[in-house]
């Protein structure tokens, strides 16, 4: 009979389910230099608090410090080992993480430069220099896939995400994992800080920025936030943070349990020994959960440190080391010290085992009956997998995305179709999905493009004006019905709407407010509908996301918005007569909002001085006003032209009825529908045009049923708030008379040009680009919201000088705007034509998010349990239901029961054990047969096999409680038979301190 499958732990009875996000201490190795006792202490804390089973544990032998190894000591006393380890314990397919526990070195010593420890056990040993560089390159990075069917194709055979868990000692290192453990589903309502610097050679992700921020308001799961900071000192409970500064100054209590935190800088690797840089243990001794820094002097290159899509990742649920790794396109030189099954942002399903109770014996066939849960419909569980003694055992059942499931996206009404063809998984799902919805035919109708992104699709719309693309809409009549049609205009709302997303899993409450008007809003609450307190004011134009923290704490909550009316008139004012009698007036107006300014002698007549089409301020000078004995002045808005007349036509008839185009409808409308041109009913209301609408829907087409979903993230394409920008260069040489001049060509189509010359000798391309950024900065016609600044001055390669033009207000509206450099042929410009301020187009686009799922809202599954495939004795059945998306978000139910196949049994008795021992004694546990035909019993505990005696009943071992270290153990006996038979004892704790 094959040897027994070892035992878990004794944490979980039946009945009580736990979620862990991509993964479990099921799925962790955790590796402890054996010579010290912190790292066996915090190994041993670590399997504790996240129910690593007790043969997980390797234990590894080195003198040799905590900085840095060779290759070939990293490869005979770690790599070997743990290769070995999982071999010889069938556990090769099981193991997706590796935690290495303090006081093992955190840099390898390889080619012409260093490795980090966890990086060379994520993909192996590389080096960027030589025919090998391209190895370097993660293939993990931005997939949104299960790491199990995605590790790195550079890997050399064996991928692990790896974290290291230390600090600069014990207690701070237990911290860490508690703070770890701790955030597990939290949802963090604290932002993440994502810092540009001042400094040019660190600040060099701020440009992935707007992306990450985009991408995370679309999750909706925390705040992403940037901002332009070199010092943090006084912020407090953050949840993440991404800068770039050689020191970073924090403060105590910076960051909340969960939080990811790193800076771009040469040596924040270097966590122990020399360094003049802040290191990443300034971030966990701060309390973030997870940081990140280099080992080695490195190029200035994104790639090389962490996107801060990472935060996007652990909004949608990954782990922190999902997280990071993700977020790596070239981690070699990195070392990552984190709690790497930390999820702050998991969902919690739930599971139970039915028909057998705790401890429970079984013999034979056993019928046994599971019931899982998943945690939302958007979230489906798709496989059920049992693991005895905390290894793999098997599946117990799987729901696939079935063929001929078939997903529909209405954009704007418009409906596109997709049908799983055979053996489809969620990424081929999502890529196909994205495909029809790229098809010329349908992109050209719907303005959008669809990027596929593991199991998500990212959907841009790449219309110049939302408001006049066509809606569609399906009215499901009967075929061949007479059907007529028309379109009536509803009158416009300005008026604020505030809408309710429901509460979060730690019971904050969360609105969605939708701000017509574009005007500064105040969100209150209140208990009684009569005092009313202040939560939150919003300056900024458009929706807004707001999470009410504080209302768990009441019984009930109402909420309302206030806000002030803006008098959109314009504003006369005078500041008197010239000197030649002509009257100086000033209009003050909003800005976009065009009006006329008017004259009059007699209050009845009126005569039209100028027109102000682009609104805003205006100064005139009324040279005919000393012609007339009295003279009166007035501005007056320009009324809209008249919108169009909305159109409606029949595109077809489809399956689901006759497909409707409305286009031209630029204002609220009705739908209406009529068989006699007399009787009218209305079918569809549309409140907001201009708003691209998501609308998706699951079908179980031609298969026998649905198992394949889809979610959308909005029901509306959310707007950008990155701000449009371009960058330019400026090399060459000057002398007195040099000039440089920029044309800027607003949305508006007014131009505005400003120039400067240089007078200065032995001037520089440097000073006359200051000058003109000065000036660019300074200009009136600039600074309105259809204006732009100059940002990011400074020097680039090439002794060239370089900056960025940022449109003034956020959206795709600035990317309209136009810019041409023009100056003495001896400056070098780049780009040298006119250009649009559109170089991050990608992060201007409205953008919405469909996530695809496969599985059923629960599953209930009974089976046949065959107990004689086990030995005799005790132990623990778990289920693991897994989410049915990439996230694959774990849920546990753990049964212990004990099975009796045969009339022998044995027992484990701790002979001078209590509860709580010292860590520096020598202790005895006896294992007894009740038989005396044993070829041999084995002692096992924390890391495995510790003793064995062969053809004895009974045995007595010592316990060198030092060898274990300080921290809670399991001890049980297996004992075996002559005749092949085993059994296993039920385990006894004891904790060592």
């Amino acid at each position: 009979m094959p040897r027994p499958l070892p035992i878990c732990s004794l944490l979980f009875l039946a009945l009580i389910s736990s979620a862990f996000a991509g993964g479990s201490g099921l799925n962790t190795i955790v590796v402890v230099n054996q010579l010290s006792p912190d790292s066996c202490e915090l190994g041993n804390y670590y399997c504790e608090r996240r129910q690593v089973p007790p043969e997980n544990l390797l234990r590894i032998s080195w003198s040799g410090g905590n900085i840095q190894w060779t290759a070939d000591d990293f490869q005979t006393k770690l790599l070997s080992p743990l290769l070995s380890l999982l071999s010889s314990r069938a556990l090769t397919n099981q193991i997706d993480f590796v935690v290495l526990s303090m006081d093992i070195p955190f840099c390898i010593s390889y080619g012409s430069g260093n490795n980090s420890t966890t990086s060379a056990l994520f993909y192996g040993l590389k080096d960027e220099s030589g025919p090998d560089y391209l190895s370097v390159t993660n293939s993990y990075a931005a997939t949104e896939q299960i790491f199990t069917y995605a590790r790195p194709a550079s890997a050399p055979g064996f991928s692990f995400l790896t974290t290291m868990i230390t600090a600069p000692s014990l207690a701070l290192a237990k911290r860490l994992v508690d703070r770890g453990v701790a955030s597990d589903g939290l949802y963090p309502y604290q932002p993440v800080l994502l810092a540009k610097t001042s400094d040019p050679s660190r600040n060099i992700r701020y440009r992935l920025f707007d992306n990450a921020v985009f991408n995370a308001r679309l999750c909706r799961s925390y705040t992403v936030e940037r901002t332009n900071c070199d010092s943090l000192w006084g912020q407090t409970n953050l949840f993440g943070l991404q800068t770039g500064l050689s020191i970073v100054p924090l403060s105590p209590n910076a960051f909340v349990p969960g939080a990811m935190a790193d800076s771009v800088t040469s040596w924040g690797g270097i966590i122990f020994g020399y360094n003049d840089q802040t290191s990443l243990l300034t971030f966990i001794t701060n309390g973030a959960s997870g940081s990140y820094g280099s080992v080695n002097e490195t190029a200035p290159i994104p790639d090389k440190f962490p996107n801060p899509q990472n935060y996007f990742y652990q909004a949608r649920g990954f782990s922190i080391a999902e997280s990071y790794y993700q977020s790596l396109a070239a981690p070699f030189q990195g070392l990552t010290v984190a709690e790497p099954l930390a999820a702050p942002c998991r969902r919690l399903g739930s599971a139970k085992w039915f028909s057998v109770g705790s401890n429970a014996p079984l013999s034979g066939i056993r019928v046994l009956s599971l019931h899982a849960s998943a945690a939302d419909v958007s979230r489906p569980l798709h496989q059920l997998d049992l693991f005895v003694d905390g290894k793999f055992f098997r599946t117990l059942t799987n729901l696939p995305p079935l063929p001929g499931n078939t997903l529909t996206v209405s954009l704007n009404g418009y409906p596109i179709t997709s049908t799983n063809p055979p053996n489809s998984s969620l990424a081929s799902i999502a890529s196909n999905l994205a495909s029809s919805l790229n098809a010329p035919s349908v992109t050209n109708i719907t303005k959008v493009v669809a990027l596929p992104v593991g199991d998500r699709v990212e959907l841009h719309s790449i219309s110049t004006n939302v408001l006049f693309e066509p809606f569609f809409y399906t009215d499901p009549a009967p075929p061949n019905a007479f059907r007529l049609y028309r379109v009536a205009v509803l009158r416009p709302s300005n008026l604020p709407i505030l809408s309710s997303s429901g509460f979060r899993a730690d019971g904050a409450f969360q609105l969605h407010l939708e701000n017509p008007a574009s005007t500064p809003l105040t969100i209150l609450a209140s208990t009684n509908l009569f005092d009313w307190t202040p939560l939150f004011t919003n300056l900024n134009p458009g929706p807004l996301d707001f999470i009410d923290t504080s209302a768990s704490r009441f019984r009930e909550r109402f909420y309302r918005i206030a806000g002030t009316i803006v008098d959109p008139r314009p504003k006369l004012s005078t500041s008197g007569l010239d000197p030649f009698g002509a009257f100086k007036l000033h209009v003050e107006a909003p800005s976009s909002t065009p009006y006329v300014l008017q004259a009059s002698s007699g209050l009845l007549q009126w005569t039209s001085l100028t027109t102000n089409l682009a609104g805003g301020t205006l100064d005139f000078l009324d040279a005919s006003a000393p012609v007339f004995p009295r003279r009166f002045y007035r501005a007056a808005l320009l009324p809209p032209p008249p919108p169009p007349q909305p159109r409606v036509s029949l595109v077809g008839q489809t399956s689901a009825g006759n497909l409707i185009r409305i286009d031209n409808a630029t204002q609220p409308y009705v739908l209406q529908v009529s068989s006699d041109l007399f009787h009218w009913t209305s079918i569809f209301t549309n409140p907001t045009p201009g708003q691209l609408k998501t609308v998706v829907q699951a079908a179980p087409g031609t298969a026998p049923a649905l198992s394949t979903f889809i979610t959308a993230a909005r029901e509306s394409f959310l707007s950008s708030s990155a701000n449009s920008y371009r960058g330019w260069s400026m090399n060459g040489s000057i002398q007195i008379g040099s000039w440089l001049q920029i044309t800027v060509t607003k949305t508006n189509g007014i131009r505005v040009s400003l120039a400067v010359t240089n007078q200065i000798f032995g001037g520089t391309v440097s000073n006359l680009t200051s000058q003109l950024a000065t000036l660019i900065n300074s200009t009136p016609a600039l600074q309105s919201p259809d204006g732009l600044s100059v940002q990011d001055l400074g020097p680039g390669s090439f002794q060239s000088t370089t900056f960025n033009l940022v449109a003034r207000s956020a959206g795709l509206d600035g990317a309209a705007i136009k810019v041409l450099f023009t100056g003495s042929s001896s400056i070098y410009k780049s780009p040298a034509k006119e250009n649009a301020l559109d170089q991050n187009l990608f992060d201007l686009q409205p953008r919405n998010h469909l996530y695809v799922s496969a599985g059923a809202p629960t599953i209930a599954r009974t089976f046949n349990f065959d107990t004689t495939a086990l030995s005799d004795g005790y132990h623990e059945l778990t289920a693991v239901a897994y989410e049915g998306t990439h996230v694959h978000t774990q849920t546990r139910a753990t049964l212990p029961v004990t099975v009796s196949n045969s009339p022998w049994s044995g027992t484990l008795t701790l002979l001078d054990l209590g509860p709580t021992n010292s860590v520096s004694g020598s202790y005895h546990v006896q294992v007894s047969a009740n038989t005396n035909n044993i070829t041999a019993i084995r002692l096992f505990s924390t890391g495995g096999l510790l003793h064995t005696v062969t053809n004895q009943s009974s045995a007595i071992f010592s316990v060198d409680a030092s060898y274990l270290g300080a921290g809670l153990h399991p001890f049980y006996g297996i004992i075996e038979t002559a005749s092949g038979s085993s059994f296993l004892t039920a385990p006894a704790y004891v904790r060592f301190q």
